[in-house]
């Protein structure tokens, strides 16, 4: 394993590309459209299979973030592209044997490219069996996207262009073919303050939310956030509906994917926020209390 910084990622990527002769997966939350037609140039074995998956919720596309005109390149290029609003990964995996895992997105900031950008690290290594299946389950609950899909997001950002209405989340029909896996998590997915009450703007970048928010906005895209879907599971199906703080915590330490794993004592933080904010927002289905000296999270019937 080798640490890369800022212009020596995209030095690896380049060279990566040039030997790669099986596939390459590109995951970056926020990708240009620039970046993948420089990566198509860097590709040696013109045969090899490709596939692109991004974040594209509208705000990232409104702030232009990422392009949603990488999609009839793909089309035009024989990439796969997939989308996955839950996505904050940024990894780059060459023949389903090695990758190049970190910080920087595929944009122009991210790799540094015209002699300025973000101060980016990542690491180069060799993939486990084991991350060849978290590779295939990112995969398997992403959407791929088709003319359909791109013609609905189009329109809905050329809707909010020309209103000058803000769009938190895609058009139902596009929100639906998004089956989301709740079984991996990164820190990044959690509150990051204790109660919504004291959320910043900032804070509320995880639900994708603008300043200025009401409680029933912040209520109604936190309760089908990943985190809470998580927590409901994960209560919802244990064998007594209810569950306690430490075996929670064991459980969420077991599923976070950071690298290297947060510390105990910053996992039961991470649990401690998603509980508060679970109770201030009185999310559906979902009731915490403290019956003796640890905090139990039970599932609740709708209406009960």
């Amino acid at each position: 394993m080798s640490i890369l910084v800022s212009q020596k990622i995209l030095d690896s990527i380049r060279e990566e590309l040039s030997r790669s002769t099986e596939s390459f997966l590109l995951i970056s939350a926020f990708c240009k459209l620039s970046l993948v037609q420089y990566f198509d140039e860097c590709i040696v074995n013109t045969g090899i299979e490709k596939k692109l998956v991004v974040r594209f919720r509208p705000n990232d596309i409104i702030s232009k973030a990422s392009d949603l005109a990488i999609y009839p390149y793909c089309k035009d290029n024989g990439w796969k592209l997939y989308f996955r609003v839950d996505l904050h990964a940024k990894t780059y995996v060459f023949d389903h044997l090695r990758c190049i895992v970190g910080s920087a997105n595929a944009t122009s900031s991210g790799m540094s490219i015209g002699g300025s950008g973000n101060y980016e690290m990542a690491t180069a290594c060799e993939l486990s069996e084991k991350d060849v299946k978290d590779l295939d389950l990112l995969l398997r609950g992403a959407v791929e996207m088709n003319d359909e899909i791109y013609n609905l997001m189009l329109s809905s950002i050329e809707n909010c262009t020309v209103s000058n209405v803000v769009i938190a989340s895609w058009p139902e029909k596009i929100t639906k073919m998004y089956v989301p896996d709740y079984s991996l998590l990164f820190t990044e997915d959690f509150p990051p303050c204790q109660h919504p009450a004291e959320a910043s703007a900032e804070d509320l970048i995880f639900l994708n939310l603008f300043p200025g928010a009401s409680f029933t906005e912040i209520k109604n895209v936190f309760q089908s956030c990943k985190c809470c879907q998580w927590i409901l599971s994960l209560v919802m199906n244990s064998d007594s509906q209810e569950m306690y703080f430490g075996e929670i915590t064991v459980a969420l330490h077991e599923i976070l994917l950071n690298d290297p794993k947060p510390y105990r004592k910053d996992v039961k933080q991470l649990l401690s926020n998603l509980l508060c904010w679970i109770d201030d927002l009185a999310i559906d289905n979902l009731r915490v209390d403290r019956p003796n000296h640890s905090q139990r999270v039970r599932y609740i019937n709708r209406g009960v």
